[in-house]
């Protein structure tokens, strides 16, 4: 019995030891997640600023494409009321006059 006592505190020894390393491991393993994700986080602000840039580009290019056909319409009906003054003058009196009777129902 002597040497059954004796067994035990040499077991226990290496349970210690492999459970201090597999500690050891799951805490760099939870930092090397950490870092993974600090990356992630960063390439993917990284991504969103970048989408937002051409959004905005895009948005910048449409609006100067519309106000540049709303400068060309604006001509256009300058130049059709200054050829045909009375045909304008009509058009606009009718118009007036549906938008009236559609704003009295």
């Amino acid at each position: 019995m002597a040497t059954t006592g004796s067994r035990a505190p040499k077991d226990d020894a290496p349970k210690e030891s492999n459970e201090r390393a597999e500690s050891r491991n799951l805490e760099a393993d939870i930092q090397q997640l950490r870092d993974d994700i600090s990356q992630l986080t960063e390439h993917l602000m990284q991504l969103g600023n970048r989408s937002m840039f051409r959004a905005r580009r895009a948005a910048s290019e449409q609006a100067d494409h519309l106000r540049g056909s709303a400068e060309e319409f604006q001509d256009d009906v300058i130049e059709s009321v200054r050829e045909k003054p009375i045909t304008a003058l009509a058009l606009a009196a009718g118009a007036g006059f549906l938008l009236a009777m559609m704003m009295r129902r």
